[in-house]
């Protein structure tokens, strides 16, 4: 009888073992999930990611600010000043891969990223050939309106394990995102043009980027959104001086790549020189301002609230806090 039991008692006690070590094996704790998965990114692309990457480069100043904010670290960064002072000073050690449009390839691949988050344009679409080779998986991620800042800090905190740190990042842009465009109800809506100037060329911001929406989201009529040529499914279109004289804008805003003179100059010899421009009620009211390079140049990310609290300041004076 003492045989039996003592020996129902082992088979138990071995029963009980094999459940327990086959559980510790099934459940990770939920700060630190295992495995992959897949997520769709902005290119409409499917990419297998691990759940929690630990090796993370990131290719732009945009998706560097939010990723730190939502509580991630990176190996790896782009070369750019555009970087709020705190995050300039976290990443002050890790290395740079090159600017956003020409980065290495050498070095990202020598970091041995496991993820690598990018921009969904044509410099980083050309870099999936190689990285797929590497296994190394890239996101392309579009950040070209409000609603992309917030659902990617939401992403991102999911990727850093701290959802919410993120969200608290969001209840911060949303609270001021309401104090500003509160101030900007009920207020006659201006016309306005937005150009965007580059050594190349001058272009016009449609609703469809990122300057373009917030301006629609503070009430403003964006003369570049033209229904007869496409401009309205585009970000930007070639600006015509031509049709700005037609439609005589309120207020004029402008955006350079840079501080480079040969865009100052370009402007001065394209623009203003023009005869049409001269004549342009924007003009003559003194309603042309240049918008903060760090605000609209690139998207700011986390100090989305401070762009369009800048840009409700020249809309609505008094209207921004």
């Amino acid at each position: 009888m003492i045989n039996r039991i003592t020996t129902g008692v082992i088979a138990l006690l071995v029963i009980v073992s094999a459940v327990l070590l086959f559980r510790s094996h099934m459940e990770t704790p939920a700060s630190e999930p295992s495995g992959r998965y897949t997520v769709t990114d902005s290119a409409g692309r499917q990419v297998e990611i691990p759940r929690r990457p630990q090796r993370v480069v990131v290719l732009n100043a945009s998706n560097l600010e939010l990723f730190y904010a939502a509580g991630g670290t990176a190996i790896g960064r782009p070369s750019t000043e555009a970087l709020p002072p705190e995050v300039k000073a976290a990443v002050r050690n890790v290395p740079a891969v090159g600017i956003t449009p020409n980065p290495n390839m050498e070095q990202i691949v020598a970091l041995k990223p496991d993820l690598v988050l990018g921009v969904n344009m044509a410099f980083h679409h050309n870099l999936i050939p190689v990285l797929d080779k590497a296994g190394i998986p890239i996101l392309l991620q579009s950040l070209d309106n409000y609603q992309q800042i917030i659902d990617t800090l939401h992403f991102y905190g999911e990727l850093s394990g701290q959802p919410q740190r993120a969200e608290a990042a969001v209840e911060r842009i949303e609270a001021r995102y309401k104090a500003v465009v509160s101030g900007s109800r009920d207020r006659p809506a201006p016309k306005i043009v937005i150009i965007w100037g580059s050594p190349e060329s001058f272009n016009m911001a449609t609703s469809r980027s990122f300057p373009g929406d917030l301006a629609k989201r503070l009430g403003a009529v964006n003369l570049a959104d033209r229904g007869d040529d496409g401009g309205g499914q585009m970000g930007y279109v070639p600006l015509s001086i031509e049709y700005i004289a037609r439609q005589n804008p309120d207020m004029i805003f402008l955006i350079t790549h840079s501080s480079d003179e040969k865009i100052s100059e370009k402007f001065r010899n394209e623009l203003a020189g023009h005869p049409a421009w001269k004549g342009l009620k924007a003009v003559a009211n003194n309603q042309v301002h240049r918008l903060p390079y760090n605000l609209f140049a690139v998207n700011p990310g986390t100090q989305v609230g401070e762009a369009l609290a800048v840009l409700a300041g020249f809309l609505y004076p008094g209207a921004a806090e």
